[in-house]
């Protein structure tokens, strides 16, 4: 089980997919913050997501929303998490997801197989289309139509960055837990 944001769908979302279809019989995706859009950090509706994921690849794809912010709905998140999942690995790459399943879940995790983190980055892909420059070569070409379709959703989610464009890990707004 494959779990992210995909906000959007990128290349290196795609790479560590294959990687996984290749030490596993059976892949699924499932999409977090499934009940969010519209947001700086979110923008993209849920069925936006999927329906990339799915122009890519033949994986299941399904979704998980987000309970409160605070510890108590850390926890229900995180059993529903493990509904989820049931006895397959979760892999994921987000440091809160992380700390939640070690805490409250009996979940094996695994990190993903992410080719170029430093260049494949949501965060990057959204900075980049809010100011106007190229991120076609980040996002598979499979999905980069509907991406196209959905760019204004992006465009008005708008964080103002106050570091100069270009991507450098260490200026990321939110960090590896991002991607």
């Amino acid at each position: 089980m494959f779990l992210g944001r995909f906000q959007p769908f990128h290349q290196g979302h795609r790479d560590a997919l294959q990687s996984l279809q290749k030490d596993f019989d059976e892949v699924r995706v499932l999409i977090g913050s499934a009940d969010r859009s519209g947001e700086q950090k979110n923008p993209l509706e849920f069925s936006t997501r999927k329906q990339m994921i799915q122009n890519c690849t033949d994986i299941q794809v399904n979704g998980i929303e987000d309970e409160s912010k605070d510890e108590e709905g850390n926890r229900k998140w995180a059993s529903k998490l493990e509904d989820e999942v049931e006895d397959a690995v979760l892999v994921s790459g987000n440091e809160l997801v992380q700390r939640l399943v070690k805490e409250y879940t009996e979940i094996e995790l695994r990190e993903p197989d992410y080719s170029d983190p430093e260049v494949y980055s949501g965060t990057e892909i959204r900075r980049r289309i809010r100011s106007g420059e190229e991120w076609r070569y980040l996002v598979p070409e499979c999905s980069t139509e509907i991406l196209e379709e959905h760019l204004e959703a992006v465009e008005e989610s708008g964080i103002e960055y106050e570091f100069e464009p270009g991507w450098k890990k260490e200026n990321a707004f939110y960090g590896t837990a991002d991607r």
